[in-house]
C-alpha cells in the first residue's frame, strides 16, 4: 500500500512538472500584430488571422499553439496553418487545442508571419427565426472582438465583411465603428492571453442556407476499367423558416420577391464523369442540366420546388468515372485516391456524412492515409454483388461537421491478386458449361422404367400438327385475306381482268394448301385412329370457310355486273366476313383440340 501510494505521487509530480514545462513553453511567444478578418457573406463563417509571433523566450519553439474561444467551439469544423503560404501540419490536442509545427524551429528573438484559417458552421443565427416570403433575411452573428490565443497580443484589429450595407445593430466596443457593409473593432494593444470580449452583429444575409443532413456516398470500384460513385443527399434549407403559406401564385409572378428561396445549385462533378443521373423516390428529375467543360462537369440540380427556411429535399447523383483517374497499382500494390467529400453547391456545409468504398473481391492488407482532419473508420464490411462469391470487402468512413476546406482526397492502399480477374469470366463459362450439359442429359436421355410404344406415334402426330398449323397460317393469310382484300379492291375499281387473274392465282392456292392439308389429316387419323373425330371436324369447319370464301367471290362478281346495290353490298360484306371471322376461330380451335 505504501509502495502504491508513493508511485502515485511521483506520477503527479511528472505530470505537474511537465504542465510548468508546457506552459513555460508557450508563454515564450508574443502576438506582435494581428490582422483579423472575419467573413460572414455566407452561411459560413470564415475566419482569417494574419499574425505576425516573436518569441521572446529563452529557449526554442518549434509549435505554434491555435486556441478556439469556447463559445465557438461546438461550431468549429475547420483549422488551418500556414507560414508563409506554406500549409502546416496541424495536430489536436485536445478539445480546442490545436499545434502547428513550424516549418524551422524559432530561436530566441526570431520572428515569422503565420496565417491562421478557421471556419464555423450554423454560427449565423436567423433572427427572427421566421419570416414571410418577400422578407430579407436577418441573422445575428456572436464573436470574440479580440483574437483569442494562448499567447499575449500586443497590437491587434478585426474586420467583419457582412456583404450587405443593411446592419441593424453591432455591439460598440471602442474603438469600433461600421463602413458600408463592414464593422470594424481596433486597433487594440496589450491583450492577455485567453481574453475575451463578446460582440454580436445584427445584419441582412440572403445567402442560400444549405444544408447536408446527411451524405451517404457509395464508390464501387472495379478492376474492369470503371468506378462508380453514388450521392445520397438528405439536404434542408437551415435559414430563418417559412412563416406564412406558400404562394406559388406570388413565386411565379416574381421569382426575386423570395430573396431567401434556393431554385436550384451547381454541383461540380470530375471532367471525365459519364453517365450522370439525378434522381429522386419518384424517378428521375428532368429539369437538371449538364454542362461539360474542360476542367469539369456542372451539374445544375433544381429540386421539384423551391427551397424555403426548415423545408428539405431528398435526392441521389451518380456517375462513372473511368479507374486511371482514381487508381494506380504497381504489381499487386493498388492505390485508390479521391476526394472523401465532393463540391455539392457552393459553400456547402455537411453535418454527417458516410463513405462506403466497395473493393473488388479478393482485395486485402488495407492501408488509409486520412487527410488532415477527424475522419473515424467504422467496422469493415463484406457486401455481394453478382458472380462474387465470399463478397467483397466495404470500407466504412464517417465525419460530421464538414466544408469546402474538407473537399481532399483519402487514400487507401491494398493488395489484389490480378488472376481474380478470371474469377468472373470463368463462373460465366462454367455456369453455361452446366446449363448446356444438364439440357443435353435431359434431351438425350431417356429416364423412364417402362418402354412406351406410342411415343414415336404421338411424336410424329405432334409434328404432323404443328405442318397442319404452318398450313392453316398460309390459308388465312395467302387466301382468306386476300380473298377479302380482292372484293374491297373490286368495290373500289371495278377491273375484271385484275379480279380474273387474281382469283385464278387465290384459288390455284388454295386447291394446293387443301390437298396438303388433306394428306396430313389422311396421316393423322392413320397414326392414331382415336384422332379421327377430331379431324373430321377439322375437315368440316374447313369446308365451311371454303363457302364462304365462295359467296365472298360472288359478291365481287356481282358488284363487277353492277347486279347488287352499294347498301346490299355492304351488309352482304358484314355478314360474309362475321362468318368468316368465327370459322377462321372455328378452325384454331378444332387444331388446338388436335
Amino acid at each position: 500500500a505504501v509502495v502504491s501510494t508513493q508511485s502515485t505521487g511521483n506520477l503527479r509530480m511528472r505530470v505537474w512538472i511537465f504542465s510548468m514545462l508546457v506552459a513555460l513553453a508557450t508563454s515564450q511567444l508574443v502576438n506582435n500584430n494581428v490582422n483579423r478578418v472575419v467573413d460572414l457573406t455566407t452561411q459560413i463563417a470564415k475566419i482569417t488571422s494574419e499574425v505576425e509571433v516573436e518569441n521572446t523566450g529563452a529557449s526554442v519553439v518549434n509549435v505554434y499553439e491555435v486556441v478556439i474561444d469556447p463559445s465557438a467551439l461546438k461550431h468549429l469544423s475547420y483549422v488551418a496553418v500556414s507560414e508563409h503560404g506554406q500549409e502546416l501540419h496541424v495536430v489536436k490536442t485536445a478539445d480546442g487545442v490545436y499545434e502547428a509545427a513550424l516549418s524551422s524551429a524559432l530561436s530566441t528573438g526570431g520572428k515569422t508571419s503565420l496565417v491562421v484559417l478557421t471556419t464555423f458552421t450554423h454560427s449565423l443565427e436567423p433572427y427572427p427565426r421566421s419570416i414571410n416570403q418577400p422578407d430579407n433575411q436577418l441573422v445575428r452573428f456572436h464573436n470574440n472582438a479580440y483574437y483569442y490565443s494562448s499567447y499575449n497580443t500586443v497590437e491587434q484589429f478585426s474586420k467583419f465583411n457582412l456583404g450587405s450595407s443593411k446592419i441593424e445593430s453591432f455591439t460598440p466596443r471602442s474603438p469600433s465603428n461600421k463602413e458600408s457593409q463592414t464593422v470594424k473593432y481596433g486597433p487594440y494593444s496589450n491583450i492577455p492571453a485567453k481574453t475575451s470580449a463578446k460582440v454580436t452583429i445584427h445584419f441582412e444575409n440572403n445567402s442560400p442556407f444549405l444544408t447536408i443532413r446527411s451524405l451517404k456516398r457509395l464508390v464501387e470500384v472495379s478492376h474492369w476499367g470503371n468506378i462508380a460513385v453514388e450521392e445520397h443527399y438528405q439536404l434542408s434549407h437551415t435559414g430563418a423558416k417559412l412563416k406564412s403559406q406558400f404562394s406559388r401564385l406570388d413565386f411565379q409572378r416574381n421569382p426575386i420577391g423570395a430573396p431567401t428561396a434556393v431554385k436550384s445549385f451547381r454541383t461540380v462533378l470530375p471532367a471525365s464523369s459519364k453517365n450522370v443521373y439525378y434522381r429522386d423516390d419518384i424517378g428521375n428529375i428532368s429539369t437538371s442540366n449538364l454542362r461539360e467543360t474542360d476542367d469539369a462537369n456542372e451539374l445544375e440540380i433544381r429540386p421539384r420546388f423551391p427551397l424555403f427556411g426548415g423545408w428539405q429535399t431528398k435526392y441521389y447523383i451518380g456517375y462513372s468515372v473511368p479507374s486511371y483517374e482514381m487508381l494506380s497499382h504497381n504489381g499487386p500494390n493498388y492505390k485508390l485516391e479521391f476526394p472523401f467529400v465532393d463540391h455539392s453547391y457552393d459553400n456547402l456545409v455537411i453535418d454527417d456524412a458516410e463513405i462506403r468504398v466497395i473493393l473488388p473481391e479478393g482485395a486485402h492488407g488495407f492501408e488509409v492515409v486520412y487527410p488532415n482532419y477527424e475522419i473515424t473508420r467504422e467496422a469493415d464490411e463484406i457486401t455481394k454483388t453478382y458472380l462474387d462469391t465470399f463478397g467483397r470487402p466495404v470500407l466504412v468512413f464517417s465525419a460530421k461537421n464538414l466544408e469546402e476546406n474538407h473537399i481532399k482526397n483519402i487514400e487507401i492502399y491494398y493488395k489484389f491478386n490480378s488472376l481474380m480477374l478470371l474469377q468472373e469470366p470463368l463462373l460465366v463459362v462454367i455456369a453455361f458449361m452446366v446449363i448446356f450439359a444438364t439440357v443435353i442429359i435431359f434431351v438425350r436421355l431417356d429416364f423412364s422404367i417402362a418402354v412406351d410404344e406410342n411415343k414415336e406415334a404421338r411424336q410424329r402426330v405432334a409434328f404432323l400438327v404443328e405442318e397442319l398449323f404452318n398450313i392453316v397460317g398460309k390459308i388465312k393469310s395467302n387466301v382468306s385475306d386476300e380473298t377479302v382484300e380482292l372484293l374491297s379492291a373490286v368495290k373500289t375499281k371495278k377491273d375484271a381482268k385484275l379480279f380474273k387473274n387474281v382469283k385464278k392465282e387465290v384459288d390455284s392456292l388454295y386447291k394446293t394448301l387443301t390437298d396438303e392439308a388433306s394428306a396430313l389429316t389422311k396421316k393423322i387419323v392413320g397414326l392414331s385412329p382415336s384422332l379421327a373425330d377430331k379431324v373430321a371436324e377439322f375437315n368440316r369447319r374447313e369446308g365451311d370457310r371454303r363457302s364462304i370464301l365462295s359467296s365472298i367471290s360472288a359478291l365481287a362478281e356481282k358488284v363487277l355486273s353492277d347486279k347488287v346495290s352499294k347498301t346490299t353490298c355492304v351488309e352482304q360484306e358484314n355478314n360474309l366476313l362475321s362468318k368468316l371471322f368465327a370459322a377462321q376461330s372455328a378452325i384454331e380451335d378444332s387444331l388446338a383440340a388436335l
